[in-house]
């Protein structure tokens, strides 16, 4: 249900097939009889390892498409250009870790940054030894207005009697000694990222989570939804009742809660923030987040905002709110081409143009056609440049969205490359409404083709569509109410759960392909452990280690059969310390000397 448009909800009334068919109308049929059939907007990605028949699936529907195969680089989510990183970690807190980068020169001098790690550790100081109540006051039971009961409570339905207006006894809810917790926030590139990641490291919690604030909604609604067919056959189980379960099950979990990136873009997360927050916060979890926005800014402008307000004054009530107020873009400051490791990039400066061709130019190693075109229903779609022997593609804005394109045309590009580059996205008004539309559908498709998207844009996905209230008001266009489901996706393709699921949908030889084996970087062995340590444990058991050789036996040898035998010399090559799994410098050691992988399998 998270991928209706704002004006589902608004009416709660319609069906959605009725949605998908008005969008597969109006973003579809438009052009040259595309459709949207092929799409499936409503439903929510699932981030889970592909299995093997389904990347082979993909990887086939992509040869059919164009007549090549072979790779692509795995990307990471939008981060800070100084990245912290545990595995060579300092002793002390955040202050005296930051305080030594600096004297050793791996970061710029910035006193904003330093006020931030002393409320980190202060922050740390507060909780350390704090621990959650993980009990609720009792409270009277209310009765479920008939209709509006349940999971499906949540986004409307018939109509409840209004509320009754709040007893003076239900006073706000106050954190307890040692649960306030910390908001910051500030613009994109300020080093919110580099700040999270080594505080959450540092902190000596067990009971904690870091998450990208859109995949733990994703989550939660994933919850929602399991809940509600559990209880389809009860008619006692409200929409509160289950989103206090949710809340219940995920303090059970982890009460520390750092969260990046902390936006809000859905009605449908909107409208239960303030449930949710209050059950959590009444059990004892404490909240860090990092943001673009303050929290009066959240879901600024969005659809039926009073619903979200009462869940401000709880945000800052549990949150020190500190403005970070950087004013250098910290991504802009790298010494290598690589260090910045984006996928969305703004704004479309030459800075930005440069490190997209940098990263054209890397995962295509400098070989490169001009002019290949996709077959899509008779018709054909020149690809300005791709990569020789990868599926990676370049296009501009213009090459894509102003262009009589549709759905189909989009599904061909989707299937026929699995990374595509995207340059100079503008800034959009409903001047631009059929560029708008297309880019939509644009997103639609890559999205549900599983397909990576690296771009530079005029704006964050936010303010990328600008629309004025006016327009917002009278408008019944429906890019409007569907920008809020390209903003959700635009960011879930930055999130690492999409693109760890993109890159373990490759095949092996598709994946290594997009290396130099014989001379990989430092993030290349970190982009390539992200494949194969399938459940993020930091280490590879026998059987993702077998997924490594297989792959590496594909790429040297052109076939997958790896005999017990050969499987046997390699673990005993590569686990050194010879305790049942590979850890990630030995990982790191393997790979370095490709010379040894070669004599090994030479002859396999």
């Amino acid at each position: 249900s998270r991928h209706l448009g704002p004006k589902h909800f608004a009416s709660g009334r319609r069906t959605m097939s009725a949605v998908a068919s008005r969008l597969r109308c109006r973003l579809g049929d438009r052009f040259h009889g595309s459709s949207l059939s092929r799409l499936r907007p409503l439903r929510r990605y699932a981030p889970a390892a592909a299995p093997l028949a389904a990347q082979q699936n993909l990887q086939q529907r992509r040869r059919e498409s164009w007549g090549m195969g072979v790779p692509l680089q795995p990307l990471q989510p939008f981060q800070a250009q100084r990245r912290w990183s545990s595995s060579s970690p300092m002793p002390g807190g955040c202050l005296e870790t930051y305080l030594q980068m600096k004297a050793n020169g791996e970061i710029q001098v910035d006193p904003r940054q330093e006020v931030c790690m002393k409320m980190l550790d202060d922050l740390a100081k507060q909780i350390d030894g704090y621990s959650p109540k993980m009990t609720r006051a009792s409270k009277p039971a209310a009765s479920v207005p008939s209709g509006g009961g349940g999971f499906f409570g949540l986004f409307g339905g018939s109509k409840a009697p209004p509320p009754k207006a709040a007893k003076a006894a239900d006073a706000p809810l106050q954190p307890v000694a040692g649960q306030k917790g910390l908001y910051l926030w500030g613009g994109t590139g300020t080093g919110k990222t580099f700040m999270m990641n080594m505080f959450y490291d540092k902190i000596k919690v067990r009971s904690k989570k870091r998450i990208h604030f859109h995949e733990w909604m994703i989550d939660v609604h994933s919850r929602l939804h399991k809940k509600q067919k559990g209880s389809s056959s009860k008619t006692d189980s409200s929409a509160d009742d289950m989103v206090e379960q949710v809340a219940a099950d995920m303090m059970k979990e982890a009460w520390l809660l750092c969260f990046d990136e902390f936006q809000v873009t859905h009605i449908s997360d909107a409208i239960i923030m303030k449930r949710i927050f209050s059950v959590l916060f009444e059990l004892g979890a404490v909240v860090v987040a990092t943001s673009n926005r303050p929290p009066q800014d959240l879901y600024l402008n969005g659809l039926n905002r009073p619903l979200f307000l009462p869940f401000i004054p709880m945000l800052e009530a549990f949150t020190n709110v500190h403005d970070i107020g950087a004013e250098v873009d910290y991504r802009m400051c790298s010494t290598r081409d690589d260090d910045d490791d984006r996928v969305y990039l703004t704004p479309n400066g030459e800075n930005e143009k440069k490190a997209l061709e940098a990263k054209f130019q890397r995962v295509s190693h400098g070989l490169v056609r001009e002019g290949v075109q996709v077959e899509s229903q008779g018709r054909r779609i020149v690809v300005p440049r791709c990569a020789k022997h990868s599926d990676v593609a370049f296009f501009s804005f213009v090459d894509l969205c102003d262009k009589p394109l549709g759905a189909a045309d989009y599904l061909a590009v989707g299937h026929a490359f699995h990374t595509v580059f995207v340059a100079d996205i503008p800034r959009l008004t409903m001047q631009e409404r059929d560029q708008v539309r297309r880019f939509i559908t644009l997103i639609d498709t890559l999205y549900e083709t599983h397909t990576k998207l690296v771009c530079t844009a005029a704006l964050d996905p936010i303010p990328l569509f600008y629309v004025s209230d006016e327009e917002r008001k009278t408008s019944v266009a429906d890019e409007i109410f569907a920008w809020d489901r390209t903003v959700s996706r635009l960011m879930e393709m930055q999130s690492t759960t999409y693109l760890t699921t993109t890159v373990r949908s490759l095949s092996g030889t598709q994946f290594l392909g997009q290396y130099k084996l014989k001379s990989l970087s430092d993030q290349d062995f970190k982009d390539m452990w992200r494949r194969y340590d399938q459940d993020d444990n930091g280490y590879l058991d026998m059987d993702e280690l077998h997924i490594l050789l297989e792959d590496l036996l594909e790429r040297q040898c052109g076939h997958r059969n790896l005999s017990d035998e050969l499987f046997d010399i390699c673990v005993n090559i590569i686990d050194k310390n010879k305790d049942g799994q590979v850890s990630f410098d030995e990982f790191q050691e393997y790979l370095s000397d490709f010379s040894t992988i070669e004599s090994t399998m030479g002859n396999s």
